[in-house]
């Protein structure tokens, strides 16, 4: 997958019109996804829990056909990941950049990064990793 690909996967989060939702939905993708493919695998928790992150952040209505879009377009986005962990990982590093000079939507990433890091119950060494390359995106301190 190039670089370019990933506008179409990034336009799956925001909606039909692509701008159905805040872009910041994009970052929460991008940290939660980074997060969840760090250890080389994707769990049913870690999709559940973006789901719960996004609706709990009013970032997208709770309604089930918005679910199952997001439900597919952050399982896309993370079996990407997988395949293409180098280019995942600068691709949403990259997208995350973007947000580092907006404080309140840098927040919401950061929070959700949090909720990411425990969403499988586990925290392994690849997702400290990962953690902290999103902080450095973000410029939070």
């Amino acid at each position: 997958m190039a670089e370019s690909d990933f506008s179409a996967l990034w336009a799956g989060f925001r909606g039909a019109q692509g701008k159905d939702r805040d872009r910041v939905i994009v970052g929460v993708a991008a940290a939660f996804a980074l997060v969840a493919s760090a250890n080389g695998k994707l769990e049913q928790s870690e999709t559940a829990r973006f789901l719960d992150v996004v609706r709990g952040s009013r970032l997208a209505p709770p309604d089930g056909a918005t679910a199952a879009e997001l439900t597919s377009a952050f399982e896309s986005l993370a079996q990407v990941m997988l395949q293409s962990p180098e280019l995942g990982r600068s691709e949403s590093l990259r997208v995350l950049s973007d947000f580092g000079f907006d404080p309140m939507r840098s927040e919401i990433i950061w929070s959700a990064t949090r909720a990411a890091l425990v969403a499988d119950g586990q925290l392994d060494a690849e997702e400290r990793r990962a953690e902290q390359e999103i902080r450095a995106a973000l410029q939070i301190r």
